[in-house]
């Protein structure tokens, strides 16, 4: 058994296709059957069932691909301590956010990790959870914070926060700040949505039907400033998360109001590639990003109650 052949059937089990592998990671989906044909030789069992429509995994691959994923974590971990051992830079951070922690959450922790971590590299790559999510998955990415994703034999994930949901008005909309808002009886309104491919959108749609919200007119716009500069000078309304709307705590530029009967919660989790070991440099970044999505969920909670 060779350890390429161990990775080869790791990817292949995630894809469930040769071809869709072969893409993956730039290699020829020949060269992977033959990987994969090999190691299954080397075993004597089968460990995919091939058809037309792609692979799906034996008895024998599901319990393969357990172990697989724990002997590929030990040696990425076993490779990250020799090149420590060798004094070799092993300070790299490549992580995923979404808008929602960019505007608020992302200085401190990038101000935190850096003294912590003066020699640190640290790239930073702005999009949406589907965006980053199949990032995180393909391995381009250390980790991303999105919402909770579907099962997917490509990741690992857990529970990072619980944020809730506000809606947000002009200054001129006339509703006191921070005053607590019915979505049901705050109509008409003029409602600034995520597009459809947007992992908030289906949540949000399902909560407005459920309320019985009265929506006169919806924008469709996947821009967070944008959306903020809007609202600022316009009648249009949006539900946005409390950790992108910290720096409207003081209900200066936007009015900020907490939604009640019922109220409305998003949780983000951390997701990791399924066959990697993070590192100890990404492992603080994340930490300092967690912390301070945290500390920002806590200030709101002291403010609203």
């Amino acid at each position: 058994m060779k350890l390429q052949q161990v990775s080869t059937f790791v990817v292949v089990y995630q894809e469930r296709s040769f071809t869709a592998a072969a893409e993956r990671i730039h290699a020829t989906q020949s060269g992977l059957s033959m990987q994969v044909k090999e190691l299954e030789d080397s075993l004597g069992l089968q460990l995919f069932e091939r058809s037309t429509r792609g692979v799906e995994p034996t008895a024998a691959g599901e319990r393969f691909y357990a172990h697989a994923l724990r002997v590929l974590r030990e040696i990425d971990e076993a490779r990250q301590e020799m090149r420590a051992m060798k004094g070799e830079e092993t300070g790299s951070v490549t992580a995923g956010l979404m808008p929602t922690f960019s505007r608020a959450a992302l200085s401190p922790a990038v101000a935190e990790f850096t003294r912590a971590n003066p020699f640190a590299r640290l790239k930073v790559l702005e999009a949406y959870s589907a965006v980053l999510t199949d990032s995180v998955a393909r391995e381009e990415l250390d980790f991303a914070i999105v919402p909770p994703v579907a099962a997917d034999p490509r990741l690992r994930s857990s529970h990072v926060a619980r944020d809730r949901e506000l809606f947000v008005t002009s200054t001129r909309s006339g509703r006191p700040h921070l005053e607590p808002v019915s979505i049901a009886a705050a109509g008409p309104l003029r409602l600034i949505l995520p597009t459809r491919g947007n992992a908030r959108r289906a949540r949000l749609d399902d909560y407005l039907k459920s309320v019985g919200a009265d929506v006169v007119a919806v924008l469709e716009m996947d821009a967070m400033m944008g959306t903020l500069e809007l609202i600022a000078s316009s009648d249009w309304v949006s539900i946005l998360p409390a950790t992108l709307c910290y720096p409207d705590l003081d209900g200066v530029q936007r009015r900020i109001h907490p939604i009640a009967d019922p109220p409305l919660f998003v949780d983000y989790v951390l997701i990791t590639p399924a066959s990697r070991t993070v590192g100890s440099a990404a492992t603080a970044f994340a930490d300092a990003l967690a912390q301070q999505i945290r500390l920002i969920g806590e200030a709101w909670s002291r403010r609203l109650g």
